[in-house]
């Protein structure tokens, strides 16, 4: 693939023409060249040599979400970009006001299926390996934002550190099963880890995940609690009226009490009778004569007739006392026999009632028993599963364990294999970056990563120095080169670099970069394109000679940005289309 033109349906904007092959560049002067490209807001709403490259992305499928304000800004936009692929010409347009379609030579069709088709086109992007597509791929050969010129190895929205190495694997050309086979016993193990630690977290299996109890012997003690309860369970005769069966017999105990009491009482009246009938008076006429004789008075007649009535009287007395207290005797005996007949019944009743209420349970309490028993055995089956998951997680980690060490053993056998192919990789990535730090450790290191991870390889571009903003797109320099002219599974022939790349770089690296640039891509066949400020090519022509100058930037120079007028802009008018984060 490589980029054409890019241009608008509104007459103010600056198309933009690239070389077919070779260097382009887009250069934004300013009016005041002292002045700093800050001060004068030069991204989004400065000039528009980092717009450029939004709209490029605009036009090769980028997020509609990620062009919200930029197209409420420009309404009635209509952006295009014409590039080859295999010498086929294709025309992308995409619309401000439709931005949900775009169109591939007079195709409309959705982004997604825009983007797939572009997938197809550019990359030999396996069928199940969703991470991989167009737009995962396509920033490494044009970083879309500022943040993304940060690492060399993440030039776009990256996910995981495993999608990272998945993509920049693909395009180093690596095996990339082995990153997924890596990943799927991460996972495995990362699975069963959090399965541990939900028994870490389960009250129930705290204690037995601690070691603090014996799986096995409580699951016998389980099995004998749970055989216990079942046999009551299957001897229970549920009785539905047991609560009143047992407020019956209540009632008929505490009539059967108030009964006896009553016996009782009846049983010491007659007693009591008893007693009276075995007490007699003492006096009679013949006492009463000795104490008158014993006092030497004369008895009369007429006291000894009184004292033979009074003894008559007394007997007569006596004699009613005793049969009215046999009457009353005989009947209370009477009454306590009823009574006592009575009490009998009851006591009968209430035995019936107890053998019932002995013999059945209640309804509640059977239900009891069935949760209580029903409680046992999900705490035995949860410590069975226990058992059983327990017994699996530990076969299951021996085998990822040996399977992460078989993979690591494969990794190594082929990294061995393809050492031509990695070490070109190493040496291209190092050349260039011994151009910039001859003295330095330098290179591009391709390892087995044999760590408890997601990764299965180790991607490392080192530059061993001081890791400042030089250095570090210095490295973004040379490893988007390397990806561009010695990776695989692309049919990516260009690289957009904006003038961010050169923010921070000392002015002798820059210079190197476009004598690089020169030295590389005049006679390859491939486009280097870049954005580039006024000052900094000032400061790159510092060290050039007057044929290099002429050489490397006024031939390649395709486009010129001012801030002077609005018509000088890439969109010939003043729009701020920075988003709102």
């Amino acid at each position: 693939m490589q980029l054409i033109k890019v241009y608008s349906n509104q007459e103010t904007f600056k198309t933009v023409q690239f070389n077919k092959t070779g260097m382009s560049f887009i250069v934004a002067k300013q009016k005041d060249p002292g002045a700093s490209e800050r001060e004068h807001g030069a991204t989004y709403n400065g000039v528009g040599k980092s717009l450029l490259v939004r709209i490029i992305h605009f036009c090769l499928g980028a997020s509609t979400k990620d062009y919200r304000v930029f197209c409420e800004k420009l309404p009635g936009w209509i952006f295009y970009t014409e590039f080859e692929i295999d010498n086929i010409k294709y025309i992308t347009k995409r619309a401000t006001e439709t931005p949900d379609k775009i169109t591939l030579n007079d195709k409309e069709q959705s982004i997604d299926k825009f983007n797939k088709e572009m997938g197809s086109l550019c990359f030999s992007i396996p069928n199940d390996i969703s991470v991989l597509s167009f737009r995962s791929l396509i920033p490494f050969f044009i970083r879309p934002k500022r943040e993304f010129y940060i690492d060399c190895k993440i030039p776009g929205k990256s996910g995981t550190d495993y999608h990272i190495l998945l993509k920049n694997a693909f395009l180093l050309g690596l095996d990339i099963t082995l990153v997924q086979k890596k990943f799927e016993i991460k996972k495995e193990q990362d699975r069963i880890k959090q399965l541990e630690n939900n028994f870490k977290n389960d009250s129930l299996l705290r204690d037995f995940f601690t070691g603090n109890k014996d799986v096995s012997l409580t699951l016998v003690d389980l099995d004998d609690r749970i055989k216990r309860l079942d046999d009551d369970l299957n001897a229970f005769k549920v009785a539905e009226d047991y609560y009143e069966v047992q407020k019956e017999a209540d009632k008929v105990e505490k009539e059967a009490f108030t009964l006896n009491n009553k016996i009782i009482m009846l049983q010491n009246n007659i007693d009591n009778i008893d007693k009276s009938l075995t007490i007699t008076p003492d006096m009679n006429k013949e006492s009463v004569r000795a104490v008158y004789n014993e006092s030497q008075i004369h008895f009369p007649d007429a006291l000894v007739k009184t004292l033979n009535n009074l003894e008559g009287f007394y007997e007569n007395l006596i004699s009613n006392r005793k049969k009215r207290l046999l009457e009353q005797q005989n009947k209370l005996k009477l009454e306590i026999a009823e009574k006592k007949e009575g009490a009998e019944k009851l006591r009968a009743k209430l035995d019936k009632l107890l053998q019932y209420l002995g013999e059945h349970r209640a309804i509640d309490l059977f239900i009891k028993l069935g949760n209580e028993s029903a409680e046992l055995k999900m705490e035995r089956d949860n410590l069975k599963k226990y058992q059983t998951l327990q017994a699996s997680y530990k076969t299951k980690q021996r085998q990822t364990e040996k399977e992460r060490i078989l993979l690591n053993e494969n990794t190594d056998q082929y990294l061995s294999k393809i050492e031509s192919e990695t070490t070109a990789l190493r040496d291209y990535f190092r050349t260039l970056a011994k151009i910039f730090y001859p003295k330095s450790i330098v290179g591009l290191t391709i390892e087995t990563n044999e760590g408890e991870n997601q990764l299965q390889f180790t991607i490392d571009p080192k530059i061993e120095s001081d890791d400042s903003d030089g250095i570090n797109h210095v490295k973004i320099f040379c490893y988007d080169l390397t990806i561009l002219f010695k990776g695989q599974n692309h049919k990516i022939n260009f690289i957009f670099h904006d003038s961010r790349l050169f923010d921070g770089t000392d002015e002798r690296q820059k210079t190197e970069m476009f004598r690089i640039m020169n030295r590389y891509f005049s006679k390859s066949g491939k486009q280097y394109i870049a954005t580039v400020n006024q000052n900094q090519l000032e400061e790159i022509k510092k060290h050039l000679s007057e044929a290099e100058v002429e050489e490397i930037i006024t031939r390649n120079t395709i486009l010129y940005l001012t801030d002077d007028a609005e018509s000088g802009k890439l969109l010939g008018t003043t729009i701020d289309l920075s988003e709102k984060r």
